[in-house]
Protein backbone atom coordinates (compact mmCIF):
# COMPACT_ATOMS: atom_id res chain seq x y z
CA UNK A 1 0.00 0.00 0.00
CA UNK A 2 1.29 3.46 -0.87
CA UNK A 3 0.74 6.71 0.99
CA UNK A 4 -0.40 9.68 -1.08
CA UNK A 5 1.77 12.34 0.59
CA UNK A 6 4.59 11.92 3.05
CA UNK A 7 3.71 13.62 6.30
CA UNK A 8 6.01 16.46 7.31
CA UNK A 9 4.95 16.27 10.96
CA UNK A 10 7.45 14.71 13.38
CA UNK A 11 10.27 14.70 10.83
CA UNK A 12 12.02 17.34 12.90
CA UNK A 13 10.86 16.92 16.53
CA UNK A 14 11.87 19.88 18.68
CA UNK A 15 11.75 18.01 22.00
CA UNK A 16 14.81 15.89 21.27
CA UNK A 17 18.15 17.21 22.57
CA UNK A 18 20.54 18.60 20.01
CA UNK A 19 22.93 15.83 18.89
CA UNK A 20 26.58 16.09 19.83
CA UNK A 21 27.89 13.21 17.69
CA UNK A 22 26.97 11.63 14.35
CA UNK A 23 28.54 9.31 11.81
CA UNK A 24 27.50 11.68 9.01
CA UNK A 25 26.26 15.27 8.97
CA UNK A 26 24.51 16.54 5.86
CA UNK A 27 23.99 20.24 5.06
CA UNK A 28 20.85 20.68 2.96
CA UNK A 29 17.50 18.88 3.10
CA UNK A 30 16.73 19.00 -0.61
CA UNK A 31 16.38 15.82 -2.63
CA UNK A 32 20.15 15.15 -2.60
CA UNK A 33 20.40 15.47 1.17
CA UNK A 34 17.19 13.55 1.83
CA UNK A 35 18.12 10.69 -0.52
CA UNK A 36 21.65 10.46 0.88
CA UNK A 37 20.24 10.39 4.42
CA UNK A 38 17.90 7.54 3.47
CA UNK A 39 20.60 5.35 1.92
CA UNK A 40 23.10 6.11 4.69
CA UNK A 41 20.59 5.43 7.48
CA UNK A 42 19.64 2.12 5.88
CA UNK A 43 23.30 1.15 6.22
CA UNK A 44 22.96 1.65 9.97
CA UNK A 45 24.87 4.93 10.14
CA UNK A 46 23.82 7.71 12.51
CA UNK A 47 22.86 10.58 10.20
CA UNK A 48 21.96 14.17 11.03
CA UNK A 49 20.55 16.42 8.28
CA UNK A 50 20.62 20.16 8.89
CA UNK A 51 18.75 22.78 6.90
CA UNK A 52 18.84 26.53 7.46
CA UNK A 53 15.17 26.66 6.42
CA UNK A 54 13.05 23.50 6.15
CA UNK A 55 12.90 20.07 4.55
CA UNK A 56 12.48 20.28 0.77
CA UNK A 57 11.86 24.01 0.97
CA UNK A 58 13.74 25.16 -2.11
CA UNK A 59 14.50 24.04 -5.67
CA UNK A 60 13.96 20.31 -5.11
CA UNK A 61 10.19 20.86 -4.91
CA UNK A 62 10.07 23.57 -7.60
CA UNK A 63 11.43 21.63 -10.57
CA UNK A 64 9.56 20.68 -13.74
CA UNK A 65 9.42 17.02 -12.73
CA UNK A 66 11.17 15.57 -15.79
CA UNK A 67 13.06 12.35 -15.04
CA UNK A 68 15.15 12.05 -18.17
CA UNK A 69 18.28 10.52 -19.56
CA UNK A 70 17.74 12.25 -22.90
CA UNK A 71 19.56 15.41 -23.89
CA UNK A 72 22.05 15.40 -21.03
CA UNK A 73 25.76 16.02 -21.08
CA UNK A 74 27.48 12.73 -21.90
CA UNK A 75 29.03 12.44 -18.43
CA UNK A 76 25.57 12.40 -16.81
CA UNK A 77 24.07 9.67 -18.98
CA UNK A 78 25.49 6.62 -17.13
CA UNK A 79 24.32 8.10 -13.83
CA UNK A 80 20.81 8.67 -15.13
CA UNK A 81 20.62 5.23 -16.71
CA UNK A 82 21.33 3.80 -13.25
CA UNK A 83 18.99 6.40 -11.77
CA UNK A 84 16.07 5.34 -13.97
CA UNK A 85 16.35 1.81 -12.59
CA UNK A 86 15.94 3.26 -9.11
CA UNK A 87 12.99 5.43 -10.13
CA UNK A 88 11.22 2.42 -11.65
CA UNK A 89 11.07 0.76 -8.22
CA UNK A 90 11.05 3.82 -5.98
CA UNK A 91 7.33 4.06 -5.25
CA UNK A 92 7.30 0.45 -4.09
CA UNK A 93 10.49 0.89 -2.08
CA UNK A 94 9.42 4.07 -0.29
CA UNK A 95 5.74 3.21 -0.09
CA UNK A 96 4.62 6.63 -1.33
CA UNK A 97 2.76 7.78 -4.42
CA UNK A 98 5.36 9.85 -6.29
CA UNK A 99 3.22 10.24 -9.44
CA UNK A 100 5.76 8.17 -11.35
CA UNK A 101 4.83 7.80 -15.04
CA UNK A 102 7.22 6.21 -17.50
CA UNK A 103 5.85 7.71 -20.69
CA UNK A 104 9.17 8.65 -22.25
CA UNK A 105 10.69 12.02 -23.06
CA UNK A 106 9.93 13.73 -26.37
CA UNK A 107 11.80 16.67 -27.84
CA UNK A 108 10.32 18.20 -31.00
CA UNK A 109 12.51 20.21 -33.39
CA UNK A 110 10.71 23.08 -35.10
CA UNK A 111 13.87 24.39 -36.76
CA UNK A 112 16.91 22.98 -38.52
CA UNK A 113 19.34 23.92 -35.74
CA UNK A 114 17.47 21.88 -33.13
CA UNK A 115 16.96 19.01 -35.55
CA UNK A 116 20.70 18.84 -36.25
CA UNK A 117 21.42 18.96 -32.54
CA UNK A 118 18.97 16.13 -31.82
CA UNK A 119 20.49 13.90 -34.47
CA UNK A 120 23.98 14.61 -33.15
CA UNK A 121 22.92 13.67 -29.62
CA UNK A 122 22.02 10.17 -30.79
CA UNK A 123 25.79 9.55 -30.91
CA UNK A 124 25.80 9.99 -27.11
CA UNK A 125 22.85 7.61 -26.78
CA UNK A 126 24.56 4.97 -28.90
CA UNK A 127 27.76 5.32 -26.89
CA UNK A 128 25.94 4.18 -23.75
CA UNK A 129 23.34 1.87 -25.29
CA UNK A 130 20.45 4.17 -24.42
CA UNK A 131 17.13 3.49 -26.16
CA UNK A 132 16.83 6.95 -27.73
CA UNK A 133 15.57 7.22 -31.30
CA UNK A 134 14.69 9.93 -33.78
CA UNK A 135 11.09 10.26 -34.89
CA UNK A 136 9.47 11.48 -38.06
CA UNK A 137 6.57 13.94 -37.95
CA UNK A 138 4.13 11.06 -38.31
CA UNK A 139 5.80 9.08 -35.50
CA UNK A 140 5.62 12.09 -33.17
CA UNK A 141 1.84 11.92 -33.40
CA UNK A 142 1.92 8.50 -31.72
CA UNK A 143 3.17 10.07 -28.51
CA UNK A 144 1.47 13.46 -28.54
CA UNK A 145 -2.05 14.08 -29.80
CA UNK A 146 -3.50 17.15 -31.45
CA UNK A 147 -0.23 19.00 -31.94
CA UNK A 148 -0.35 21.66 -34.65
CA UNK A 149 2.69 23.35 -36.06
CA UNK A 150 5.82 22.32 -37.94
CA UNK A 151 8.20 19.60 -36.83
CA UNK A 152 11.39 18.60 -38.61
CA UNK A 153 11.48 15.55 -36.37
CA UNK A 154 11.69 14.41 -32.79
CA UNK A 155 14.01 12.84 -30.27
CA UNK A 156 12.40 10.20 -28.04
CA UNK A 157 13.60 8.05 -25.16
CA UNK A 158 10.85 5.63 -24.06
CA UNK A 159 12.41 4.69 -20.70
CA UNK A 160 12.37 8.29 -19.46
CA UNK A 161 9.61 9.33 -17.09
CA UNK A 162 8.24 11.92 -14.71
CA UNK A 163 7.47 12.34 -11.02
CA UNK A 164 6.07 15.03 -8.72
CA UNK A 165 8.87 17.04 -7.08
CA UNK A 166 6.67 18.02 -4.13
CA UNK A 167 6.45 14.37 -3.15
CA UNK A 168 9.86 12.83 -3.81
CA UNK A 169 12.19 14.62 -1.38
CA UNK A 170 9.72 14.54 1.55
CA UNK A 171 9.19 10.81 0.90
CA UNK A 172 12.93 10.18 1.17
CA UNK A 173 13.02 12.25 4.36
CA UNK A 174 10.12 10.34 5.92
CA UNK A 175 11.72 6.97 5.26
CA UNK A 176 15.14 8.22 6.36
CA UNK A 177 13.64 9.19 9.72
CA UNK A 178 12.10 5.75 10.05
CA UNK A 179 15.56 4.30 9.40
CA UNK A 180 17.02 6.41 12.20
CA UNK A 181 18.13 9.67 10.54
CA UNK A 182 17.58 12.95 12.36
CA UNK A 183 16.42 16.12 10.55
CA UNK A 184 16.85 19.53 12.17
CA UNK A 185 15.20 22.48 10.44
CA UNK A 186 16.02 26.15 10.94
CA UNK A 187 19.60 25.29 11.81
CA UNK A 188 22.30 26.23 9.33
CA UNK A 189 25.87 25.02 9.09
CA UNK A 190 28.31 27.89 9.61
CA UNK A 191 31.69 26.09 9.57
CA UNK A 192 33.41 22.73 9.40
CA UNK A 193 36.10 21.81 11.90
CA UNK A 194 39.16 19.88 10.75
CA UNK A 195 41.92 17.97 12.46
CA UNK A 196 45.00 16.89 10.48
CA UNK A 197 43.20 17.79 7.24
CA UNK A 198 40.15 15.64 7.98
CA UNK A 199 36.59 16.51 8.96
CA UNK A 200 36.28 16.47 12.75
CA UNK A 201 33.07 18.38 13.44
CA UNK A 202 30.36 20.58 12.02
CA UNK A 203 29.62 23.94 13.62
CA UNK A 204 25.94 24.87 13.46
CA UNK A 205 23.78 27.68 14.76
CA UNK A 206 22.82 25.50 17.71
CA UNK A 207 26.13 23.92 18.54
CA UNK A 208 28.87 21.65 17.24
CA UNK A 209 28.34 18.06 16.12
CA UNK A 210 31.40 15.85 16.20
CA UNK A 211 31.63 13.75 13.04
CA UNK A 212 34.12 12.29 10.56
CA UNK A 213 31.91 12.71 7.51
CA UNK A 214 30.25 15.83 6.12
CA UNK A 215 28.08 16.06 2.99
CA UNK A 216 27.68 19.48 1.41
CA UNK A 217 24.34 19.38 -0.44
CA UNK A 218 23.39 22.97 0.28
CA UNK A 219 22.21 23.95 -3.19
CA UNK A 220 22.79 27.51 -4.30
CA UNK A 221 24.67 28.49 -1.13
CA UNK A 222 27.14 25.59 -1.23
CA UNK A 223 29.88 27.90 -2.50
CA UNK A 224 29.78 29.90 0.74
CA UNK A 225 30.04 26.81 2.91
CA UNK A 226 32.91 25.36 0.87
CA UNK A 227 34.73 28.69 1.03
CA UNK A 228 35.07 28.19 4.81
CA UNK A 229 37.16 25.12 3.94
CA UNK A 230 39.31 27.07 1.51
CA UNK A 231 37.62 25.51 -1.53
CA UNK A 232 36.49 27.65 -4.45
CA UNK A 233 33.29 26.70 -6.23
CA UNK A 234 32.33 28.88 -9.25
CA UNK A 235 28.61 28.68 -8.52
CA UNK A 236 25.85 31.17 -9.25
CA UNK A 237 22.06 31.14 -8.97
CA UNK A 238 19.40 31.99 -11.54
CA UNK A 239 15.63 32.20 -11.15
CA UNK A 240 13.46 29.72 -13.01
CA UNK A 241 9.67 30.09 -13.37
CA UNK A 242 7.22 27.21 -13.65
CA UNK A 243 3.42 27.13 -13.86
CA UNK A 244 0.59 24.66 -13.43
CA UNK A 245 -2.68 24.69 -15.39
CA UNK A 246 -6.18 23.51 -14.68
CA UNK A 247 -7.08 19.93 -15.60
CA UNK A 248 -7.11 19.56 -19.39
CA UNK A 249 -7.74 16.87 -22.01
CA UNK A 250 -4.89 14.39 -22.29
CA UNK A 251 -2.29 15.28 -24.93
CA UNK A 252 0.75 13.26 -23.88
CA UNK A 253 2.13 10.97 -21.19
CA UNK A 254 5.63 11.96 -22.28
CA UNK A 255 7.57 14.85 -20.88
CA UNK A 256 7.70 17.26 -23.81
CA UNK A 257 9.94 20.06 -24.96
CA UNK A 258 9.46 21.95 -28.21
CA UNK A 259 8.04 25.07 -29.86
CA UNK A 260 9.32 27.10 -26.93
CA UNK A 261 7.50 25.07 -24.26
CA UNK A 262 8.32 22.56 -21.57
CA UNK A 263 5.29 20.40 -20.74
CA UNK A 264 4.63 17.68 -18.17
CA UNK A 265 1.03 16.51 -18.05
CA UNK A 266 0.15 14.75 -14.83
CA UNK A 267 -2.28 11.84 -14.61
CA UNK A 268 -4.98 14.21 -13.30
CA UNK A 269 -4.78 16.27 -16.51
CA UNK A 270 -3.06 19.35 -15.07
CA UNK A 271 0.05 20.48 -16.91
CA UNK A 272 3.32 21.73 -15.48
CA UNK A 273 4.30 24.38 -17.98
CA UNK A 274 7.51 26.28 -18.57
CA UNK A 275 8.28 29.02 -21.05
CA UNK A 276 11.11 27.41 -22.99
CA UNK A 277 14.42 27.12 -21.12
CA UNK A 278 14.65 30.79 -20.25
CA UNK A 279 15.73 31.87 -16.78
CA UNK A 280 16.00 35.23 -15.03
CA UNK A 281 19.17 36.67 -13.54
CA UNK A 282 18.52 39.21 -10.79
CA UNK A 283 21.79 41.12 -10.88
CA UNK A 284 23.76 41.79 -7.68
CA UNK A 285 27.38 42.52 -6.91
CA UNK A 286 27.66 38.84 -6.12
CA UNK A 287 27.39 38.07 -9.83
CA UNK A 288 30.84 39.57 -10.32
CA UNK A 289 32.20 36.63 -8.37
CA UNK A 290 33.26 33.84 -10.72
CA UNK A 291 32.23 35.96 -13.73
CA UNK A 292 35.29 34.82 -15.68
CA UNK A 293 33.96 31.27 -15.59
CA UNK A 294 30.49 32.12 -16.87
CA UNK A 295 31.15 34.90 -19.36
CA UNK A 296 31.92 32.70 -22.42
CA UNK A 297 28.70 30.69 -22.07
CA UNK A 298 26.60 33.74 -21.18
CA UNK A 299 27.76 35.34 -24.40
CA UNK A 300 27.21 32.21 -26.49
CA UNK A 301 23.77 31.45 -25.00
CA UNK A 302 22.52 34.91 -24.13
CA UNK A 303 19.04 34.19 -25.47
CA UNK A 304 18.41 31.79 -22.55
CA UNK A 305 19.00 34.48 -19.92
CA UNK A 306 17.02 37.57 -18.98
CA UNK A 307 19.02 40.04 -16.89
CA UNK A 308 17.24 42.32 -14.42
CA UNK A 309 18.42 45.26 -12.35
CA UNK A 310 15.71 45.27 -9.70
CA UNK A 311 15.14 45.16 -5.95
CA UNK A 312 17.61 42.34 -5.57
CA UNK A 313 20.44 44.73 -6.39
CA UNK A 314 19.31 47.25 -3.77
CA UNK A 315 18.90 44.56 -1.11
CA UNK A 316 22.35 43.19 -1.90
CA UNK A 317 23.92 46.63 -1.46
CA UNK A 318 22.09 47.18 1.83
CA UNK A 319 23.01 43.78 3.24
CA UNK A 320 26.66 44.41 2.51
CA UNK A 321 26.69 47.35 4.92
CA UNK A 322 28.55 46.62 8.18
CA UNK A 323 26.32 45.10 10.84
CA UNK A 324 23.24 44.51 8.67
CA UNK A 325 23.94 40.77 8.39
CA UNK A 326 25.85 39.24 11.29
CA UNK A 327 29.20 37.77 10.33
CA UNK A 328 28.12 34.42 11.83
CA UNK A 329 25.07 34.33 9.53
CA UNK A 330 26.70 35.26 6.23
CA UNK A 331 27.39 31.63 5.33
CA UNK A 332 23.67 30.77 5.48
CA UNK A 333 22.21 34.06 4.21
CA UNK A 334 19.52 34.32 2.97
CA UNK A 335 17.85 31.81 5.27
CA UNK A 336 14.65 31.20 3.34
CA UNK A 337 14.70 32.82 -0.11
CA UNK A 338 11.32 33.15 -1.76
CA UNK A 339 11.98 33.92 -5.44
CA UNK A 340 8.96 35.23 -7.28
CA UNK A 341 7.82 33.91 -10.67
CA UNK A 342 8.30 36.15 -13.67
CA UNK A 343 4.74 37.38 -14.44
CA UNK A 344 5.54 37.66 -18.15
CA UNK A 345 6.02 33.92 -18.53
CA UNK A 346 2.44 32.81 -17.91
CA UNK A 347 0.62 34.69 -20.71
CA UNK A 348 3.41 33.91 -23.15
CA UNK A 349 3.43 30.20 -22.31
CA UNK A 350 -0.37 29.97 -22.39
CA UNK A 351 -0.48 31.56 -25.82
CA UNK A 352 2.07 29.07 -27.12
CA UNK A 353 0.22 26.13 -25.52
CA UNK A 354 -3.14 27.07 -27.01
CA UNK A 355 -1.62 27.62 -30.44
CA UNK A 356 0.28 24.34 -30.37
CA UNK A 357 -2.66 22.34 -28.97
CA UNK A 358 -5.98 23.89 -30.08
CA UNK A 359 -7.88 21.36 -27.94
CA UNK A 360 -6.40 23.06 -24.87
CA UNK A 361 -8.05 26.40 -25.57
CA UNK A 362 -9.52 26.43 -22.05
CA UNK A 363 -6.08 26.26 -20.42
CA UNK A 364 -5.56 28.63 -17.52
CA UNK A 365 -2.64 29.08 -15.16
CA UNK A 366 -3.84 28.27 -11.64
CA UNK A 367 -0.45 28.38 -9.93
CA UNK A 368 2.99 29.81 -10.64
CA UNK A 369 6.21 29.57 -8.70
CA UNK A 370 9.93 30.16 -9.02
CA UNK A 371 13.06 28.47 -7.76
CA UNK A 372 16.71 29.38 -7.43
CA UNK A 373 18.66 27.12 -9.77
CA UNK A 374 22.30 26.69 -8.83
CA UNK A 375 24.46 26.67 -11.94
CA UNK A 376 28.08 25.86 -12.74
CA UNK A 377 30.02 27.02 -15.82
CA UNK A 378 29.99 23.67 -17.63
CA UNK A 379 26.38 22.70 -16.94
CA UNK A 380 27.08 19.59 -14.84
CA UNK A 381 27.28 19.20 -11.06
CA UNK A 382 30.11 18.65 -8.64
CA UNK A 383 29.87 15.20 -7.06
CA UNK A 384 33.20 14.75 -5.38
CA UNK A 385 35.20 13.86 -2.30
CA UNK A 386 38.17 16.24 -2.69
CA UNK A 387 41.42 15.02 -1.21
CA UNK A 388 42.13 18.38 0.46
CA UNK A 389 39.61 17.54 3.19
CA UNK A 390 39.21 13.88 4.09
CA UNK A 391 35.62 13.01 5.01
CA UNK A 392 34.05 15.73 2.84
CA UNK A 393 31.61 14.79 0.07
CA UNK A 394 30.12 17.45 -2.22
CA UNK A 395 26.86 17.09 -4.18
CA UNK A 396 25.81 20.43 -5.62
CA UNK A 397 25.52 22.55 -8.78
CA UNK A 398 22.91 20.46 -10.60
CA UNK A 399 22.09 23.25 -13.05
CA UNK A 400 18.32 22.82 -13.13
CA UNK A 401 18.24 19.10 -13.88
CA UNK A 402 19.11 17.63 -10.49
CA UNK A 403 15.65 16.47 -9.41
CA UNK A 404 15.87 13.35 -11.54
CA UNK A 405 19.40 12.63 -10.30
CA UNK A 406 18.49 12.76 -6.61
CA UNK A 407 18.03 9.01 -6.00
CA UNK A 408 21.19 7.88 -7.78
CA UNK A 409 23.32 10.67 -6.30
CA UNK A 410 22.01 9.85 -2.82
CA UNK A 411 22.95 6.21 -3.29
CA UNK A 412 26.41 7.07 -4.63
CA UNK A 413 27.09 9.42 -1.69
CA UNK A 414 26.16 6.60 0.68
CA UNK A 415 28.51 4.24 -1.16
CA UNK A 416 31.33 6.77 -1.01
CA UNK A 417 30.98 7.09 2.75
CA UNK A 418 30.03 3.51 3.56
CA UNK A 419 32.25 1.62 1.10
CA UNK A 420 35.04 4.12 0.49
CA UNK A 421 34.21 4.51 -3.21
CA UNK A 422 31.13 4.92 -5.44
CA UNK A 423 30.03 2.17 -7.82
CA UNK A 424 30.05 4.53 -10.83
CA UNK A 425 32.84 6.62 -12.31
CA UNK A 426 32.43 10.19 -11.07
CA UNK A 427 35.71 11.60 -12.35
CA UNK A 428 33.92 14.00 -14.73
CA UNK A 429 32.27 15.67 -11.73
CA UNK A 430 35.44 16.53 -9.80
CA UNK A 431 35.67 19.99 -8.32
CA UNK A 432 39.25 20.24 -9.56
CA UNK A 433 38.14 20.24 -13.22
CA UNK A 434 37.63 23.99 -12.99
CA UNK A 435 41.28 24.50 -12.11
CA UNK A 436 43.24 21.80 -13.95
CA UNK A 437 42.09 22.61 -17.50
CA UNK A 438 39.78 19.59 -17.93
CA UNK A 439 36.45 21.47 -17.84
CA UNK A 440 34.44 20.86 -21.02
CA UNK A 441 32.17 23.34 -22.75
CA UNK A 442 28.53 22.33 -22.14
CA UNK A 443 25.93 21.40 -24.72
CA UNK A 444 23.38 23.46 -22.77
CA UNK A 445 23.42 25.46 -19.55
CA UNK A 446 20.12 24.07 -18.20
Amino acid sequence: MTTTYPLHANLSPSHEPFPTHADVVIAGAGIMGCAAAYYLARRGLKVVVLDKSRIAGQQSTRAWGFVRQQGREAAEVPLMMAGIRIWEQLEAELGFDLEWRQGGCLYVADNEEDWTSFQQWTDVARQYGLDTRVLSRQEIDRYVSGMHGPAHGGLYTPTDGQAEPRRAAPAFAARAVQAGARFIEGCGVVAVEREAGAVAGVVTERGTIRTRHFVCAAGATSWRLLATLGLELPQQAVRGTCMRTNALPAVTASTFWGHGLGIRQRANGTINLADDMQVDVDMTLGHLRALKWFLPELWARHEAFRFHLNGAFARDLYERLPGVVKASERVIHPRDPQPQPNPRHAPRALAKLRELFPALGNAQVVEAWAGLIDVLPDGIPVIDAPSQTSGLVIATGFCGHGFAMGPIVGRLVAEWIGDGRPSLDLSAFRLQRFFDGTMQRPRSML
